[in-house]
């Protein structure tokens, strides 16, 4: 006799996680693989971009819902399981593709975020899968559900996440008010460059050798001689080829990042001495070494010893979620969509989420043309 399983599955733009869960609440298996959506670009502003010629956001939509439904047969096969329902967390762009809506307001203003509730599609011959609501069109669900995860319920009075992946999401609590923000990163960390096969990590650790070594100024004032021919670095024993265009494209993100965190602080009321913890999330993050992130000016060294990495919150959100009383006790799943009460502290916890907009703000512009330069701040 199969035994009862639930899934948990996080949608990032560059990869895909999904765990099951027994009744038990105990994590049965684990598996993780590249989002085939890839090939209609690396970001979410290209993926929204395409989706607008004919049948491309029809392809995206039914690319994403293969390849989750193909790897939820291939681990309940292998588990001897049988999946009964389970919860998607995504960001804006793909949680709509999945829900087969338009996303084409997510690439023009007013930015307008195409569902704002918790929602439920139909996988594995009809079983309810829920795609969890964020809060507007750029702090997506994966976002929400992390912070929720790590300060939903804490005590801590000043903490931070900062989701790191094309787009970096970050949440701050202060006492009992939520602010957020969104940095526009592109692929420069999830996968600077593809062609090459050099990836974020190894970009950024490489760059900051280069700094260490007063090899490549913190101002970023580029030779003749690196702009024409670039420079080799071996890193761990891999020899990468750095380009001015490589440098310049994390210089923007490095700067993104760090400009969105101080403007989320400053806008809470708070200084950087006063955050008690600062959680970095996602798949980059979670590989990203935190002393080039401070050499790099990504984070502030003050914060360092007081920064936590914290992996996939998005999914270990959603696996917290199926481990509800309601889904394990109460059998709540069965003949039907999993019920509200599931998601009702969650949904509170979202909703009371104030985004600020860091588009057009004088202070936040300020603050980005001053973070272009890889000088400790």
């Amino acid at each position: 006799m199969k035994k009862t399983a639930f899934a948990a599955i996080d949608v990032g733009t560059t990869t895909v996680a999904v765990s099951l869960i027994d009744e038990n609440g105990h994590i049965i298996a684990k598996s993780g693989l590249l989002n085939p959506q890839h090939v209609f670009g690396s970001d979410v502003i290209s993926r929204i971009t395409l989706s607008e010629r004919k049948n491309n956001l029809a392809q995206m939509y039914e690319m994403i819902i293969e390849s989750i439904s193909g790897e939820l047969l291939r681990l309940s096969e292998e588990n001897e399981a049988e999946v009964v329902c389970g919860i998607i967390s995504a960001n804006t762009t793909m949680a709509s593709i999945i829900l087969d809506r338009s996303i084409d307001s997510l690439g023009r203003a007013p930015f307008e975020c195409p569902y704002d509730e918790n929602l439920t599609i139909k996988l594995l011959d009809g079983r309810p899968f829920t795609v969890i609501a964020g809060t507007s069109a750029f702090i997506g669900a994966d976002a929400c559900i992390g912070a929720y995860t790590l300060f939903g319920n804490s005590s801590d009075e000043n903490v931070v996440m900062m989701d790191l992946g094309t787009n970096g999401e970050m949440i701050l609590k202060k006492n009992d008010e939520l602010f957020a923000v969104s940095a526009a990163c592109g692929p420069a960390f999830e996968n600077s460059t593809r062609a090459s096969g050099i990836y974020g990590k190894t970009t950024l650790s490489a760059i900051a050798y280069l700094i260490k070594r007063g090899e490549l100024s913190r101002e970023l004032l580029l030779t003749e001689d690196f702009i024409e021919n670039g420079r080799d670095v071996c890193i761990s024993g891999t020899r990468i080829h750095l380009t001015e265009k490589i440098i310049r494209s994390i210089q923007l993100a490095v700067a993104a990042i760090y400009s969105s965190l101080i403007f989320l602080i400053r806008s809470a009321g708070l200084k950087t001495e006063d955050i008690e913890r600062l959680y970095i999330s996602g798949g980059f993050g979670f590989h990203m070494s935190l002393s080039d992130a401070v050499t790099l000016g990504m984070i502030p060294e003050s914060l360092l010893d007081r920064t936590v990495v914290s992996g996939n919150t998005s999914l270990s959100g959603a696996e917290e979620l199926l481990r509800n009383d309601k889904i394990l006790l109460d059998k709540a799943y069965i003949g039907g969509e999993l019920p509200e009460e599931v998601f009702k502290e969650y949904d509170i916890f979202r909703k009371s989420i104030k985004t600020l907009a860091a588009g057009g703000n004088s202070e936040y512009e300020e603050l980005y043309l001053k973070s272009m330069t890889f000088n400790k701040r």
